[in-house]
Parts: structure tokens; sequence; C-alpha cells
């Protein structure tokens, strides 16, 4: 971790206050970075993270309140969070509906969903930022596929899910070839199972048997991974497995 690598840079976290996210904002703030934090709800959770931000970096997070539904997709173009990727130098994405059913029990409802939440959000939120980074000759995007998404095409229950989370790939690469000469990179991390607060005690054994060395991916290997991303202008167009070279036949069991 370079220190201070991006002061006087303005990094978005969605998904923030929490898990994947609330490990990247607190790295991010190590580096420099003014941030801006995405949360659905407030919550203790998410006051005791912002005082932790203002202790290392000395600056005082500004915290994003807005359940992201179908509903208030309709509004996103002008709300505060469209206005904070406006002005973002680095946005990371970390929010995205996760849905485990077979292709005959996935409903319209289900599908609008995960079309929306993990797929047109992201796309409209990096759409959304790219004028200010080309202005600043400056941007960095992260955004967060599914375990399996970046090598896999077919999933026994969860391809709906799976199929939203691997167009991020195309993302990902369309943005690197196009806005390269604007200073602007943009990769993804497809994490294996990743330990967090979000997990009962049965999943998190559950999801260990399915992982190499049998335990979970952990959440500052994740935000390292992120940070290295975020920090190297080299690397671009990047999809990054972090999951041990997990495959679903490992171990006889199935994703």
């Amino acid at each position: 971790m370079k220190e201070n690598v991006f002061e006087g840079k303005t990094a978005l976290v969605v998904g923030g206050t929490g898990g994947i996210g609330a490990e990247l904002s607190l790295a991010l703030a190590s580096s420099g970075a003014s941030l801006l934090i995405h949360g659905g709800h407030k919550s203790e959770k998410s006051a005791l993270l912002s005082k932790k931000i203002e202790k290392i970096s000395g600056k005082e997070p500004e915290i994003l309140i807005q359940e992201l539904n179908e509903s208030s997709f309709d509004f996103l173009a002008s709300s505060r969070l469209a206005q904070a990727a406006q002005k973002s130098d680095i946005l990371c994405l970390c929010f995205g509906p996760f849905l485990q059913k077979s292709l005959h029990e996935t409903s319209l409802s289900d599908w609008r969903r995960l079309a929306l939440l993990d797929y047109a959000l992201p796309g409209f939120l990096l759409s959304f930022s790219l004028p200010h980074m080309m202005k600043n000759q400056f941007g960095r995007i992260l955004l967060f596929g599914g375990t399996g998404s970046s090598f896999r095409s077919e999933f026994a229950t969860n391809a709906a899910y799976a199929g939203a989370k691997s167009g991020l790939n195309v993302l990902v690469s369309s943005t690197a070839a196009a806005y390269a000469d604007f200073g602007i990179t943009c990769n993804a991390i497809c994490p294996g199972f990743v330990y967090t607060e979000y997990l009962s005690e049965g999943q998190r054994a559950e999801q260990k048997a399915k992982m190499p060395l049998s335990t979970l991916i952990s959440l500052p290997s994740l935000a390292e991974t992120a940070l290295f991303l975020l920090e190297n202008a080299d690397i671009n167009g990047a999809i990054i497995r972090l999951d041990r070279g997990w495959s679903p036949s490992q171990k006889s069991l199935k994703c």
C-alpha cells in the first residue's frame, strides 16, 4: 500500500458500509482518498465505520444512504448517488444482490432485479463517472464480479445472477479499451467465497467446504488486491480471480 497515493482524490464506494465495501473504504482512507460511502440504510455499523475512517485519515467520510431496488432505479439519474459518481475520481462497485435458483424457478421479478442491480446499476454509474474522469485525465474504476463468473458459462442454481455478473467483464474490457488515453483504468475482481459478517455460521461452514484449503477469502486480502489494482496505472482491463483456483468440480461439489 502506497501512503497517501490518493491524496486529493475522491472515491465513491457503492455498498461501502459493510463487508467487502467497508474493508475497501478503510484501505482507501489509508491511501489518502476522501470517501463518499453508499449504504442502504443508517446503522450503528456505518457510524462506527465513519469514526474509523476519520481516525485513519483525519477526514470525515460522507455517508450516502439510499436503498437500491427496482423502484429506486427509475429515479437514479437525479439521486445523490448519481451526483456522487459525477464528481468521483475513483469508483468502486461492491454492491449486487445474489440469487440462488434454478432457471425454471427464476421469476420475472428475479430477472428484472438482477439485470437492473447487478448489471445496469454499475454500468450506469460507470457511465456517469466517466465525463469527470475524462476531464481530469484520471480515473480508477473497480467492479466486483461473482465467484466463477470470469471463466464459467454454465451454472446449475444461479445462472441469472452469474449472467448479470459476467456482463461486467464486457464493461471492464470496453472501458479499458476506449478510455485508457484519458488516464482511466477499469478492472474487476471475481472473488471466491468471502468471510463477511453477513454469513451465518452454517453458511460459513458450507462455503469453507467448497474452497481450496477449506478457508474463506479474508476481507484484508480482498482490500489489498483491490488497492493494488487501483494504484497501478499499468493494469487496465484485468479480470482478477481471487479464489485460490476454485472450480465447481473440486471436492465433488457444485455451485
